[in-house]
């Protein structure tokens, strides 16, 4: 494994425009629309997660799965392949790549017990046709197995990665970002719901670990910052912010580089008297994520995505007919983004209007999003199919007419 993420394979042959994605598109979207192939990669990671857990495999195994699973579809259609057999192999694969192998016949068997309980009962549980897949998919995949995911930037930015404890290890934590258990657990959380968008395929792990704090810290803002970040709670209390601004700001700055060297003093005189060096102070949180030497409007048109990703998450689960899940996203952050009362209402006052086209969202199925989601890839599996059969025909009256 390469220890530079910019001289590994997933740097040099893995990062791909969004135009490329668009391309690997063509042939789909003449058979669904935007938002249905935006479902079908949400469903795949969900359908994932669920092989993952039956197996027992751990959380970065699932990522490995999905990323490769991106990556076969970047270069194949969904109505030209089978995805419940190309998401099951995927997660045995990936059990390999990561050290925690699984048995081919556990593997065929747990997907199989998974898919029907979707009501996808045409999945077989031999594991001949599973163990044949895994060698398309390794051509596929250019036989490039090492993936970098966000979790190890997210801690190394943290300074919470595990290892010896030296001297210079613990002044290296004490200058990285300073995040509380909530918020490291809410950009954990990001994370994993990344994986159910074509992130992995556009952007660098690091990139989607910064973003992931920024919209943690948006959720929970550190304490530093808490003061600035958050609104007055009432117009009058605006108001009179306003008003005193410049001679609050000043005064307050004032006050804090008072305090700051103060503290500063008090500390480096006990460090004299102790004989010990003073501790190193941990950097201001906006300060620190400002001085990395990244593209910042990369960083929000990740984060941006992500909150799309969780509106587009929304529509899938609240477009249910029988609305057992009552339209809401399972992400405890999509939960505290407020994502999903717009979409729930439009879904609600659309399904009346909107006439079914066979190849938009109303066009889909009734049911749960599972059955939504298999009824849009058996629809594109049977136009392709009939689109097949009459190219073919078309071949054989010209050989005829020739």
């Amino acid at each position: 494994m390469s220890a530079n993420f910019y001289l590994s394979s997933h740097a040099n042959n893995h990062l791909h425009p969004h135009a490329a994605l668009l391309m690997a598109r063509v042939d789909d979207l003449r058979h669904a629309s935007e938002l249905e192939l935006a479902w079908i990669e949400i469903w795949s990671a969900s359908t994932m997660q669920k092989i993952c857990k039956r197996l027992g495999l751990r959380q970065q195994v699932l990522a490995t799965a999905i990323v490769f699973f991106r990556r076969f579809y970047l270069r194949n259609a969904y109505c030209d392949t089978d995805p419940a057999l190309v998401a099951a192999t995927c997660c045995y694969l990936a059990a390999k790549a990561e050290e925690t192998p699984v048995h081919v016949k556990t593997a065929a068997s747990e997907a199989k017990t998974v898919f029907n309980d979707m009501g996808l009962t045409s999945f077989t549980s031999d594991n001949h046709r599973l163990a044949e897949m895994e060698f398309y998919l390794l051509e596929e995949l250019d036989f490039h197995l090492i993936v970098y995911h966000p979790y190890r930037a997210l801690v190394q930015l943290c300074g919470r990665e595990g290892g010896a404890v030296t001297e210079n290890s613990m002044e290296q934590k004490a200058m990285m970002l300073e995040m509380d258990d909530t918020s490291l657990q809410m950009a954990w959380f990001i994370i994993n719901d990344t994986f159910r968008c074509s992130l992995c395929l556009v952007h660098p792990p690091h990139l989607i670990a910064l973003a992931a704090i920024y919209l943690a810290f948006a959720l929970h803002p550190p304490a530093s910052a808490a003061a600035q970040i958050l609104a007055p709670d009432t117009p009058a209390d605006a108001a009179a912010l306003s008003s005193s601004n410049v001679s609050s700001r000043t005064r307050r700055r004032s006050v804090d580089m008072t305090a700051a060297n103060s503290g500063a003093a008090a500390a480096a005189a006990a460090a004299d008297l102790n004989g010990t060096a003073a501790p190193p102070q941990r950097p201001d949180p906006i300060a620190f994520l400002a001085s990395l030497q990244v593209d910042q409007s990369i960083v929000l048109e990740i984060v941006q995505e992500i909150i799309s990703l969780y509106d587009l998450w929304s529509q899938l689960e609240s477009s249910s007919s029988n609305g057992s899940n009552g339209g809401g996203v399972s992400s405890p952050v999509a939960q505290q983004l407020g994502v999903g009362a717009s979409a729930r209402l439009a879904s609600a006052s659309g399904s009346s209007s909107n006439s079914n086209n066979g190849a938009g969202p109303t066009g889909t199925g009734k049911g749960t999003p599972d059955d939504k989601v298999i009824s849009i890839i058996r629809r594109m599996q049977e136009a392709r199919m009939r689109e097949l059969r009459e190219e073919r025909s078309k071949q054989a009256a010209a050989r005829k007419v020739g």
